[in-house]
């Protein structure tokens, strides 16, 4: 009972702290990317919500990365004594909640991609049309993976790594449940997602049955944009993201081949707002017209300054010359 409720203070050990600081570093960028992008959609909501619900989830989900970080980097350098029932309960959220988040990331973007190919095939609005349906799959989505972890740990399918001084994880106890995890989380909704891609791409790119010289132009200028959006977002997302989703099974967060696929994957963080304001023109719009006030604020304030120092000069030149006529 004692050892029970005992207390301990958690920090990092100068190890762990030396090796995580350069993902602080990243997060922080990472957090300022993100509020300058909330703030100016917030300012100038020119784009419609429920027609993009899927970037903001998944965009949502890049915040709440952020902030996990920074809760558990700061809880850690809190000179507090926590109870150690406590601690483990703190310690469980932190394993589940990293593996949690970043599932739900690869599971939101094959929605997206799967009511992409609806509005591209049958050219109407599904957002519209199967709001119910698309409510069902925001709460599976949501539900169903952060159930799974919770029936891991309760049937002992997991293991938490909890060494002191340093992050939490959870590894499957055996090579078949981590390679079951692997495909839960990574090859099936990045394999469906980039079949619905090439769906996609291939429809638009299929012209038979079109007449019209100018619906053939059209249609090849879409195909081109959507293969130019679907290469990069794509590529990147891919390339930065799934280190951090292949090993994680594997191998121990905080490991160098662990904290090295973090990294990646907070560079993503950083890169998506970015990504998505590049590639969609109305996002593009709306992050010009923020940088456009902020040149005319910093042009406004220069301007403001500039009679003050030219007075200042004024008035000691008539000093000057009044002592020299003296």
């Amino acid at each position: 009972m004692n050892a029970v409720n005992a207390c301990e203070v958690i920090s990092w050990t100068e190890q762990a702290a030396k090796t995580i600081k350069p993902v602080f570093h990243i997060c922080i960028v990472g957090t300022i990317v993100h509020i300058l992008f909330w703030i100016q959609i917030f300012v100038y909501p020119a784009v419609p919500r429920w027609s993009v619900q899927w970037l903001w989830a998944y965009l949502t989900t890049d915040l709440l990365l952020l902030v996990r970080f920074f809760l558990l980097y700061v809880y850690r350098w809190w000179p507090i004594c926590v109870p150690h029932i406590f601690h483990t309960i703190i310690c469980y959220c932190e394993a589940i909640s990293d593996n949690y988040l970043n599932l739900l990331q690869s599971y939101i973007l094959l929605a997206l991609n799967i009511c992409r190919y609806f509005q591209i095939v049958h050219s109407h609005n599904v957002y519209s049309s199967n709001r119910h349906a698309i409510i069902i799959v925001h709460l599976v989505i949501y539900i169903l993976p952060l159930f799974c972890h919770i029936m891991a740990i309760k049937f002992g399918w997991t293991v938490l790594q909890n060494p002191p001084g340093d992050a939490c994880d959870l590894l499957g106890i055996s090579f078949m449940i981590r390679i079951v995890f692997l495909l839960l989380s990574y090859f099936i909704p990045v394999i469906l997602t980039l079949v619905f891609v090439l769906l996609s791409l291939n429809y638009v790119r299929n012209t038979d049955g079109i007449k019209t010289q100018q619906l053939v132009d059209a249609r090849h200028k879409y195909h081109r944009q959507i293969v130019f959006q679907s290469t990069v977002f794509y590529s990147l997302w891919i390339l930065l993201w799934s280190p951090h989703i292949l090993i994680f099974p594997f191998y121990y967060k905080s490991s160098a081949i662990g904290i090295i696929a973090q990294k990646l994957n907070y560079i993503n963080i950083i890169l998506d707002p970015i990504v998505i304001a590049a590639l969609d023109v109305r996002f593009f719009h709306r992050w010009r017209l923020t940088v456009d006030h902020i040149q005319r604020y910093i042009r406004r304030h220069q301007s403001m300054q500039i009679p003050v120092i030219l007075s200042t000069n004024s008035s000691d030149r008539a000093t000057e010359t009044n002592e020299d006529n003296k």
